[in-house]
């Protein structure tokens, strides 16, 4: 799940606007405008929404999901 952040930390991709998240791939904070997100589905009854910055949205060594393409 994406990890939220709720205090005054600016974005550090941009560095433009207020942090609200949380890069998984490589943990900097991220606003609203910067943050991609991803669907990790389990199977038929689960999954998690995780929080990338783009460069690691793009990377298929940290976002897996990339390494399987849609046929």
């Amino acid at each position: 799940m994406a990890e939220l952040i709720d205090n005054d930390t600016d974005c550090h991709y941009c560095g433009e606007m207020k942090a609200v998240v949380v890069c998984h791939g490589c943990g900097i904070p991220l606003c609203n405008t910067c943050t991609r997100l991803e669907d990790y589905g389990f199977g038929c009854d689960g999954g998690q929404i995780l929080a990338f910055c783009p460069d690691c949205f793009r990377d298929p060594g940290v976002n897996t999901v990339l390494r399987f393409p849609e046929p």
